[in-house]
């Protein structure tokens, strides 16, 4: 009979690196090479394929950004009636004719990474030195407080009300501030339409809230090919926190949002953008709470 201590596995074990050590996550998958990713980046441990309903994805509303703007009165009242009841429904939706040019959106990408690609020296300067920081380029919120870390690398700079970026690549500083400022300018058209939506006045959550002087984060995602992907989550489940937040991708799946305890795929309409509602317009006016993560295909 053999003792436990002879039995050995014929499995390689998963190098065991912390978070604190790895500043990026593409920089350490092109540096090692390796087909096993360190253990604390083992974020998924249990399957759940059944949970996944692939016939919700055609049911996700699709609002239509110059209907609501529509100086018609018939045509702006259904416009409203339909965000109400996406907001109601499912807290979230893909937004068409939205008016900021796909020619920018595709230079933002395209400048977007050339940053994530820059060597990693020329980056250190933006390297997270805490959660307040106005521009933060990093792979986990807090490393030595995680116990389990996610599959990206992320560019964060607050944006308005003043306005930080970083410098470099060339131009991309120039891009984001007109991608930006398109941004914000969409936001408000949505959010006099949910306030009409719920009967009251277009600027209502506009001033309840001090939008005008609000903080406006820009995130930039980047998530790596992963050698183990079934392991591994791009972003955790969870909410965000603010009022909407607004996402565009650059066609490569893997966003899943959560709809009556199933999970739906999201995939986006050509040149639309993503809109989930946050925590604070959740909790203030009753509409459900939106949980989505991202997946690694």
């Amino acid at each position: 009979m053999a003792s436990a201590a002879s039995i050995s596995s014929s499995q390689p074990e998963a190098p065991k690196v912390h978070a604190s050590d790895i500043s990026s996550i593409k920089a350490f998958a092109e540096s090692k090479g390796a087909s096993l990713i360190p253990y604390t980046y083992h974020s998924i441990t249990e399957h759940h394929d059944d949970d996944v309903a692939d016939e919700l994805a055609a049911s996700i509303p699709v609002i239509d950004l110059s209907l609501l703007t529509s100086h018609d009165p018939q045509i702006h009242a259904k416009a409203v009636h339909q965000l109400g009841k996406a907001c109601a429904e499912w807290s979230f939706f893909m937004l068409t004719n939205h008016g900021i040019p796909e020619s920018l959106v595709e230079e933002l990408m395209k400048k977007s990474r050339e940053f994530h690609d820059l060597p990693m020296e020329e980056k250190k300067e933006f390297g997270n030195k805490g959660p307040f920081e106005p521009i933060r380029h990093g792979t986990s919120f807090c490393p030595e407080a995680e116990n389990v870390h996610y599959w990206r690398d992320y560019l964060k700079a607050i944006t308005f009300p003043e306005f930080n970026f970083p410098y470099k690549p060339p131009g991309y500083r120039e891009v984001a501030y007109d991608y930006s400022k398109k941004i914000r300018g969409v936001t408000r058209k949505l959010l006099e339409g949910i306030s009409e939506s719920l009967g009251l006045e277009s600027n209502s959550i506009i001033e309840s809230t001090d939008f005008d002087s609000g903080h406006q984060l820009f995130v930039v995602n980047l998530y790596p090919p992963c050698p183990q992907p079934h392991l591994a989550l791009g972003l955790p489940s969870h909410s965000d926190v603010g009022l909407l937040t607004l996402l565009t991708q650059n066609g490569i799946g893997g966003l899943q949002v959560k709809h009556n305890g199933k999970w739906v795929n999201v995939n986006p309409l050509p040149n639309c953008l993503i809109v989930l509602l946050s925590d604070q317009l959740e909790v203030t006016h009753s509409f459900p709470l939106l949980l989505f993560h991202l997946l690694h295909y």
